[in-house]
């Protein structure tokens, strides 16, 4: 090859032109992966959030609003937040709020509620004015956790065994509740007055990890409340 060959053969492939083109290269898949991270990294957030929906700040309350009515699809609004579509006799998922005084609004009523740090609460709501129970939540997720909820005139009510051989939550007073944690299991309990018997609760599989509400509603005088169960 003589030199003017040579040199063109130089000027139409430059020594670095194909180094910087495998440089480039490297350069534009490394790109391509940065944005291909970036764009997994936040369906991966987006699908974490509405799967676990979002996170209570510290210092939140927490409230759930039982409706104690035939009123179906009862709505509430606690603070600035909208609780929809509340079935009758049935309880809502809890909501957080930071702690302080809220106003609480169900049906025709409109109450002023004081909600505390790490709290939990059930806004009993469709019976004249709002009545706010105080209860906490389970510690332990290996156990079921039980609550009874007394909203009869009933001085003082009782969660046994249908036998009444064993009490589960003893003597809980009228428009209080009370609470234990049990093993998970398949049990028939049953409402009692002193020793005696006022009706079975509806059948529940008591697993671990979740809280168990039986709300028990009905007129001092009344021969067998309403029972309800509610699955936090």
């Amino acid at each position: 090859m003589n030199p003017m060959e040579r040199c063109e053969q130089n000027i139409g492939n430059p020594p670095n032109a194909e180094a910087g083109s495998n440089r480039r290269g490297v350069l534009s898949m490394i790109l391509a992966l940065v944005a291909m991270m970036f764009m997994t990294s936040m369906v991966a957030q987006a699908g974490d959030g509405g799967l676990y929906g979002p996170v209570a700040p510290p210092g939140s309350a927490f409230i759930r609003v039982f409706n104690a009515s035939d009123t179906d699809e009862l709505t509430a609004k606690v603070g600035n937040e909208s609780i929809a579509d509340i079935r009758a006799w049935g309880a809502s998922d809890f909501i957080f709020l930071p702690a302080g005084t809220h106003q609480l609004s169900a049906g025709s009523t409109n109450d002023s509620v004081t909600l505390a740090a790490g709290r939990y609460y059930t806004a009993v709501a469709g019976s004249g004015p709002v009545k706010l129970l105080d209860n906490d939540n389970g510690g332990n997720r290996l156990k079921a956790l039980l609550i009874l909820y007394n909203l009869t005139g009933k001085s003082a009510l009782s969660l046994r065994t249908q036998d009444g051989g064993t009490v589960v939550i003893p003597d809980v007073a009228s428009k209080t509740s009370g609470k234990r944690e049990v093993n998970p299991s398949k049990v028939q309990l049953a409402i009692y007055d002193g020793d005696k018997k006022v009706a079975d609760a509806p059948p529940v599989s008591l697993a671990r990890g979740q809280a168990f509400s039986l709300f028990v509603v009905g007129d001092g005088d009344a021969a067998t409340p309403r029972m309800a169960w509610a699955i936090n």
